[in-house]
């Protein structure tokens, strides 16, 4: 199923909306597969954006190619994908 979830960059943990309308309405999971799931990377960067934690950094993560993507400070607001996080070997 495709779909995007969010991820806390530096907890690892994956965002479970709680049902509640609080300013923080989520939980945090260990698991992916228990992550709220988003249908679209448009609607997962706007949440990521406006609802959660502002002091956090967050990624969204496609749950169909597993591409994930972060925010670029440099541009404000907009997601661009994650760079490769190893050291290339030549």
């Amino acid at each position: 199923m495709m779909g995007f979830v969010i991820q806390n960059i530096k907890t690892g943990k994956y965002l479970k909306h709680n049902g509640k309308t609080d300013d923080y309405p989520f939980d945090d999971v260990d698991r992916q597969e228990d992550a709220e799931v988003y249908p679209s990377f448009p609607h997962a960067t706007f949440v990521s954006t406006w609802y959660t934690d502002y002091f956090e950094e967050w990624r969204v993560i496609d749950t169909e190619t597993a591409k994930t993507y972060i925010r670029n400070k440099q541009e404000g607001l907009r997601f661009v994908p994650e760079p490769p996080t190893g050291i290339a070997h030549v």
